[in-house]
């Protein structure tokens, strides 16, 4: 393994412990991918932040539609769409999927997040839309 991977799971672990943190997961939900060459780094299934080390972390090669993955545990459950969008979208590095409180609010109310900053319309309009909840 490149030193450069070592760091990039030692950095994907930490972020996933500090999501948990801020209140944006909890417990095993979200998950979190990094690209790592022509491969991707993603959160296995079922581990808790806390108990989360970057060795854990399963690697799965971008063009595998398979997962045939290198890791002691599988890969999140949602592996297929952070593939997905890594392979499809070189220019994205990682995929950040969160359970935040609020955006699942809405997301079951069916509202979007309203544009309250003039940085938020730059980027795309009057309003963020959120998916139905499922």
């Amino acid at each position: 393994m490149s030193q450069a991977e070592q760091q990039l799971r030692v950095e994907l672990a930490a972020c996933t412990r500090e999501l948990n943190a801020s209140g944006l997961n909890h417990g095993t939900s979200g998950n979190l991918s990094a690209r790592c060459g022509d491969a991707m780094l993603i959160t296995p299934s079922g581990v808790p932040s806390r108990q989360l080390e970057p060795e854990m972390l399963p690697l799965i090669p971008l063009a595998d539609e398979n997962a045939s993955w290198q890791a002691p545990l599988k890969p999140s459950s949602e592996w297929r769409f952070h593939r997905n969008l890594l392979h499809a979208r070189p220019e994205f590095n990682a995929v950040v999927h969160t359970h935040s409180p609020f955006a699942t609010v809405l997301s079951i109310a069916r509202k979007p997040i309203p544009s309250v900053h003039y940085m938020m319309a730059a980027f795309g309009g009057y309003e963020i839309r959120c998916a139905d909840y499922g």
